[in-house]
């Protein structure tokens, strides 16, 4: 479903991913793990243009791209890899001014072009899905930052994406907020949504991933099963991340 081959993206002089290689499948979650600057959210954004990439491939079902350094994408192919990826950040990044409903309908209206009648029934149909729906006319400050998440997972799958981005969703949430959004995850990856996560959640990413990516320092130290990766690795590397992790815990 999506595939990237020898990805390579700078900033100036720091060379943040170094060549890397993933294929994500439908319905598969795969999750993302690695020490704060190993690139894993330079990696997300790169699945849906946030950054462009100076070198290598992407592919998204029938999109196929090329990087090279220069290199302008049309933004008619940007916009059409971006209604296919809904993205979920960390800040949530809602529209202060709009209430829940508001937030999940502007992209249904807005990009989709669909009525505020149709619209409005399926972000209603969202915000009841995440938990909700009695908070539909409440504006985001009056939320709390699990309920704020929420909302923004809604708005995520409000345009129908074939995938959904998370870039460490939980880590602005106090700990006493974080279940109520990991449930909702969990929910989707029941029902076979394609997700790609980057989180520092161990517990999380070992019960829901179908897949775990370990990064460091720009390319993929391991990759394979939470089993595989979290439990059986031998990389000397990844075994001082995860040795360094369980001492936290």
């Amino acid at each position: 479903m999506i595939e990237i081959r020898d990805l390579h993206k700078s900033f100036g002089p720091l060379e943040v991913l170094k060549g890397v290689d993933l294929t994500v499948e439908h319905g598969q979650v795969m999750v993302i793990i690695g020490p704060s600057g190993s690139g894993k959210t330079t990696l997300l954004r790169c699945f849906n243009l946030l950054e462009i990439p100076d070198k290598g491939s992407l592919a998204l079902n029938t999109i196929k791209l090329d990087f090279t350094p220069g290199a302008k994408i049309p933004q008619r192919t940007v916009l059409s890899l971006r209604q296919q990826t809904g993205m979920v950040f960390q800040s949530y990044n809602l529209f202060p001014h709009m209430t829940a409903i508001g937030n999940v309908m502007e992209g249904q209206v807005t990009v989709q072009k669909r009525s505020k009648e149709e619209a409005r029934s399926k972000a209603l149909a969202l915000l009841d899905k995440v938990g909700l729906a009695d908070k539909a006319e409440v504006y985001p400050h009056q939320l709390s930052g699990g309920q704020q998440q929420r909302v923004a997972i809604a708005r995520a799958m409000a345009v129908e994406p074939e995938v959904l981005l998370f870039d460490e969703p939980t880590s602005a949430l106090d700990p006493e907020l974080v279940g109520e959004v990991l449930k909702v995850i969990k929910q989707l990856a029941r029902e076979g949504m394609t997700m790609v996560i980057v989180t520092h959640e161990m517990k999380f990413a070992a019960d829901v991933a179908d897949r775990i990516i370990l990064m460091d320092n720009g390319v993929i130290l391991e990759q394979g099963t939470p089993q595989q990766v979290l439990e059986q690795t031998k990389n000397p590397r990844a075994l001082q991340f995860l040795n360094r992790l369980s001492g936290e815990e």
